[in-house]
């Protein structure tokens, strides 16, 4: 398993058919004036964590929901598994930390925050569900304190894993994690180790956050 970083124009054939293999062919998203996304083009396959750099806000937003069919493509075609009926899309894929769309508000308690995800993950979403999620991340002493006081890798660390836990999901789409600051290689971990279960996972960062991903993959090599 290993962390590819692709630009949004690559067009891979050579893999063959996969349930959770993603492909994006020349998706286009319709924006006020312009498009939002425009003729973007990559394969995300499973066991791998795929990093595609595209601009941030809106378009990281409308190619998420594009992914996960969750909006009308202006043109092109998102499938899973040669699949690409929206329902499909919208039952493989969970979007994680999309901003207006699945982002937690920043207020908002650590333990409402998981009870709200366990349940969206169709688990049990009790009070001493959410403890011992809690405990068994060593953030029992943090359940009543605002989302927004943890430190972002964790943050993003437990949506990713959160998301992951629905029987349905086998598509995780990441979106916009350098936007909260931080050091990316709690998220990046936590996107390794959900790969190696078999999911397909998709991060949607800046070209500049995507460098930094590729420089800090080679030092550690």
């Amino acid at each position: 398993m290993h962390t590819r970083i692709v630009s949004t124009s690559e067009k891979d054939t050579s893999r063959g058919p996969d349930l959770r293999t993603v492909v994006v062919d020349d998706v286009s998203v319709a924006g006020t004036h312009e498009p939002f996304v425009e003729h973007v083009a990559f394969t995300a396959p499973p066991g791998e964590v795929t990093v595609v750099a595209t601009d941030p806000g809106i378009p990281q937003v409308a190619l998420a929901l594009a992914i996960g069919g969750r909006v009308e493509l202006l043109r092109g075609r998102v499938s899973i598994g040669g699949a690409a009926d929206l329902a499909d899309l919208q039952l493989r894929t969970r979007l994680v930390d999309v901003a207006d769309v699945t982002a937690p508000e920043d207020s908002i308690a650590l333990q409402a925050v998981v009870q709200e995800e366990l349940a969206l993950a169709e688990r049990p979403a009790s009070r001493k569900a959410v403890a011992a999620f809690l405990r068994a991340h060593d953030l029992s002493d943090r359940a009543a304190r605002p989302w927004e006081q943890l430190p972002a890798g964790t943050r993003t660390s437990l949506l990713l894993e959160l998301g992951a836990m629905h029987p349905q999901v086998r598509v995780l789409v990441l979106a916009g994690p350098e936007r909260h600051g931080g050091d990316h290689v709690r998220w990046l971990d936590t996107c390794q180790r959900l790969a190696e279960t078999g999911l397909t996972v998709i991060v949607l960062t800046t070209a500049a956050s995507a460098a930094a991903l590729t420089t800090s993959k080679e030092h550690a090599a």
